[in-house]
């Protein structure tokens, strides 16, 4: 005798998900929370153009060496920088760059764990001249504005002497300053976060890149929309890649070759 079934088939509730957040997408109130939710933002990086990658396919593991570490806002996470940190003792740079010092919690980090010889560039906007050629976020300004970075975390470490502080607007600031010692091995942009800056960084640090070099940004987040749309853009010219767990795009211009 045959058992009296029909298939067992799972609920097709896209259909009426779609229905139902069309209609709280007609309330106003609901669409700004919803284009401003972590949800949102999440299926936005699902479709962005740039390819995820694993940092142990970027990089072979090493050793790392980290000090005086406590990171707050405006840093950038631990893993992050532990990630930069991986790709330096990996690559072993004598020429980098870095773009927004804040309080000099990444540049010890890369101090660290760069060669001996190594001399880290590093370039701030300095908090009592907060005008720019091209326009900063309204966000940027706590971060340029921070008692507290006046203090910068390599100085007086062991590794000070890795370092060159230089303050001034990157964005009208000559990146020929930063190749005293010849072109640059790696090169970490985390400035301004508008669109205006990341690109005027980006161009000026091409410029000044080793032709084995790479460069790094920070914020790939559709929380930083100017960041991750200039990114996206330049995904279409340059062979990007975005580092699995963090915010940090990497490109290798020995891949372009």
């Amino acid at each position: 005798m045959t058992s009296n079934v029909v298939e067992h088939k799972i609920f097709d509730h896209k259909r009426w998900k779609k229905q139902v957040l069309l209609k709280f997408l007609r309330k106003k109130s609901f669409r700004k929370r919803f284009f401003n939710s972590d949800f949102f933002f999440q299926q936005v990086m699902k479709k962005a153009p740039i390819r995820k990658v694993l940092l142990e396919s970027l990089v072979k593991p090493k050793r790392l060496v980290f000090e005086n570490f406590f990171s707050r806002n405006g840093n950038l996470s631990p893993y992050e920088v532990m990630a930069i940190c991986s790709i330096v003792a990996d690559r072993k740079p004598r020429c980098l760059l870095e773009v927004g010092t804040f309080d000099g919690n990444t540049t010890l980090q890369m101090a660290l764990n760069a060669p001996e010889d190594a001399l880290i560039h590093t370039i701030d906007l300095p908090s009592e001249n907060e005008m720019t050629a091209q326009p900063v976020l309204d966000s940027d300004l706590q971060f340029i504005r921070d008692e507290r970075k006046r203090q910068r975390k390599f100085e007086g470490s062991a590794v000070a002497n890795k370092v060159k502080q230089h303050f001034g607007d990157s964005t009208e600031y000559d990146f020929a300053k930063f190749t005293s010692m010849g072109p640059l091995d790696l090169i970490f942009i985390d400035g301004g976060h508008s669109y205006e800056c990341v690109a005027s960084d980006t161009k000026n640090a091409r410029k000044v890149l080793a032709k084995d070099g790479c460069i790094l940004w920070h914020d790939f987040t559709p929380h930083f929309g100017g960041v991750f749309q200039f990114l996206c853009e330049l995904s279409k010219e340059l062979p990007l890649v975005h580092v699995d767990g963090t915010n940090l795009v990497f490109y290798d211009a020995k891949n372009s070759e």
